[in-house]
This record gives structure tokens, C-alpha cells and sequence, in this order.
């Protein structure tokens, strides 16, 4: 990470020239060996990601060297994939002096045993193997990293006020769930530590009366309205298929779709072809609007609030629109005035902001060890 920095929304991605300096005396300088490599993984259920990065004399990624996908199904274990991956040339040429591996389960002690297959990512295992540090984290984990290495052109800013350097942050992503963590500052380690949530599983708190009723719905069919039941892809779906139990004097006579997805309600939505889906939208904007409101408010987030996950960069025509925005300045609130219009908003554009959260738990090991 950039140490001690925190440099948001810039495109800088090195350290200052040292001039009249050959590489090589940099190189001496910093500490650390020419073409040191880090390799990091997201690992999911269906696929598991392997990127090896070079980095330059101030730790910072120069190149990626080498991307592979490789299925789960073709490897029994999670140790057999890593092999794999190591016995390429670019990683025989240049071993890894560190990894991070972000993965779609939970973590516990540097450990993700999968649920839905029999990988086990194991620190432990990985180092007494492989004999390379590592970190084993959650995925979202690995977003809240990413967040502090974004540029401005991998964020969208929906709420352009100065953010506080250092100030706590906060991520949520809607995607196939609803995923949160808050960022606070580490003055023993100059930089910001994760501390994931699971704060979507908090009761949903509605605004206004057709969000009390969509939660009634959901309490009645499901037992609980959490905010992720409503705040992710699953939740979109729902949206839509509450508005058109609603009479139908107070909704557009339209036929409901055959079989809703996240996706086509999003893109009807989008593209205004159908009325339900398009309040369904709105209203799926406006709950995660409110839901990083709630989130600034809970973290004091000066430093800023980010939405990850994959739906808002496909809607963002609809985000910009300011709905979303609407909700989380939230002006009928007395705190409207106190904090929230101080805090800024982002839409985290980047698809691979949790590699580059891996990336950098992976530069931190190598300079700890350098230390």
C-alpha cells in the first residue's frame, strides 16, 4: 500500500524519481532485490485466479507477469492448483517472496475451508509446502484493501467534498450478496486495517411506506428482511416481483417477466422498457443509497464511503441520475448538516479491486520481512 500516503484519486503509482541514480543503486537502496515477485489469487467456487506481479525498488507493482484461470474441478485440492501455477516459467524465473489469497468463504485464523468444495486454503499448509508467506483472506476482506490503491479513473465520485486524511472508511459491494467492511487507520503499521462485517444482516430499516411494505413482504415469506434480502442480486429480483403484487390501480399495467434475473430486470430497468423493473431500479438504488448512509454514519466515515460489487458499474446511467445520492445525503435527517454531507461517495468502477487489495497484503509481508 502506499504507506503513510492514502493517495485517493490519484493516477500515481510510484515513488518519487531519485535522480542521477542508476537502477541498480535505487535498487541497493531500497532493499529489495531486482524482479521480486508477489503472487496473489481470487479464489470462488467455479474458478480460481492466479496473477504474479513484478515489483520495482519501491514496492510498488510494475508488471503483471503472468494471469491464469485455472477451473476448481480440475484440482482436488488447493495445493495442487498452486503447484501448478508455480511450475510455469515466469514463475520458476522469478519465485514469488510473498502471496495473498483472497477467497469466497469465510476465514478464521488464516484459514477458508469452502463450503460448496474440498479446497482448503491454509496458511500454514502453504508456507510449510511451498515454503512462501502468505495471507488467507476474505474476499470482501481483500476489496477493503483495494479500495485505498484505487485511481480516479477506477472510481466514479457521486459526493465530491474532502475526505479526511486518514479518516475511517467504509465498503459495501452488492453483487450476488451484500458485503461490508470498515478501514481505520493503524499508526503502528502507517496504513488502514480491514475489519470485515456482517452488518447486511442487520434488519432492514425502510423509508417511506412502499419500502415498509416490501419489508413486510419479505418478513412474511421469509421469516427476517435483512438489508442484504433487498440490497443485492437476489434482492433487485425481489423488488420487482413485491411491486406487482401491489393493486394493479396503483402500478403500470405491464406484464411481470417469465423467470426474472438480476440481469433482466437491471437491463429493463435500465433501458425503461418495463415500468416495474424501472421502479424496481430506482427503489434497489435508493435501499443501497441508505444502506452507505447508515454505514457513514455507524463508522464516521470521513474518509470516505465506497460501493464495490458488480451491479452499479453496469447501471451506472441510472446512479448518475442521483437517486442513489438522494438517499445517502439523506436531507430529512438532522445529521444531514452534521455529517453526512461532509463524507465523501464513490462508486468503485475496477472489477479486480480484491487482487489489487491481495497485491497489496502481499507487498506489506515482503516489507515486513525486509524490516
Amino acid at each position: 500500500m502506499h504507506s503513510g500516503h492514502g493517495w485517493f484519486g490519484s493516477r500515481r503509482r510510484g515513488g518519487v524519481p531519485l535522480a542521477g541514480l542508476s537502477r541498480d543503486s535505487i535498487v541497493a537502496a531500497a532493499g529489495v532485490a531486482k524482479n521480486a515477485s508477489v503472487l496473489v489469487a481470487d479464489i470462488g467456487g467455479t474458478n480460481c485466479r492466479f496473477q504474479l506481479w513484478e515489483l520495482d525498488a519501491f514496492y510498488r507493482p510494475a508488471e503483471m507477469t503472468l494471469e491464469q484461470i485455472l477451473p476448481t474441478s480440475d484440482y482436488e485440492t488447493f495445493d495442487l492448483a498452486l503447484a501448478a501455477f508455480l511450475q510455469t516459467d515466469a514463475a520458476t524465473r522469478s519465485p514469488p517472496k510473498a502471496a495473498a489469497f483472497a477467497c469466497a468463504g469465510p476465514v478464521k485464523n488464516d484459514c477458508c475451508r469452502f463450503t460448496n468444495l474440498k479446497w482448503v486454503v491454509d496458511k500454514e499448509d502453504v508456507e510449510r509446502e511451498f515454503g512462501i508467506p502468505c495471507r488467507v483472506l476474505n474476499d470482501f476482506e481483500a476489496i477493503g484493501y483495494g479500495v485505498t490503491s484505487l485511481g480516479s479513473h477506477q472510481i466514479l465520485t457521486l459526493h465530491d467534498v474532502p475526505r479526511e486524511k486518514r479518516g475511517p472508511l467504509s465498503v459495501l459491494g452488492p453483487g450476488t450478496g451484500l458485503g461490508q467492511a470498515q478501514l481505520f487507520w493503524n499508526d503502528a503499521i502507517g496504513n488502514y486495517t480491514v475489519y470485515p462485517s456482517e452488518g447486511s444482516h442487520a434488519t432492514f430499516a425502510p423509508r417511506g411506506w412502499k419500502q415498509r411494505a416490501l419489508q413486510a413482504k419479505v418478513e412474511a415469506d421469509r421469516g427476517h428482511c435483512s438489508v442484504e434480502r433487498v440490497a443485492c442480486g437476489s434482492g433487485l429480483v425481489r423488488i420487482y416481483e413485491f411491486l406487482h403484487t401491489d393493486e394493479i390501480s396503483h402500478r403500470p399495467i405491464h406484464p411481470p417477466m417469465e423467470n426474472p434475473t438480476p440481469a433482466s430486470v437491471s437491463k429493463a430497468g435500465l433501458e425503461r422498457t418495463d415500468p416495474v423493473a424501472s421502479e424496481a431500479l430506482d427503489m434497489f438504488l435508493s435501499i443501497v443509497g441508505a444502506e452507505a448512509s447508515h454505514m457513514a454514519l455507524r463508522g464516521l466515515s470521513t474518509g470516505g464511503v465506497y460501493i464495490a460489487g458488480g451491479i452499479l458499474p453496469k447501471v451506472l446511467e441510472r446512479v448518475e441520475e442521483g437517486g442513489l445520492l438522494e438517499a445517502f445525503l439523506w436531507k430529512a435527517s438532522r445529521f444531514h448538516d452534521k455529517v453526512l454531507k461532509h463524507i465523501p461517495l464513490y462508486v468503485v468502477l475496477e472489477e479486480r479491486v480484491g487482487l489489487m487489495g491481495s497485491r497489496e497484503q502481499a507487498i506489506q509481508l515482503i516489507q515486513q520481512h525486509e524490516q
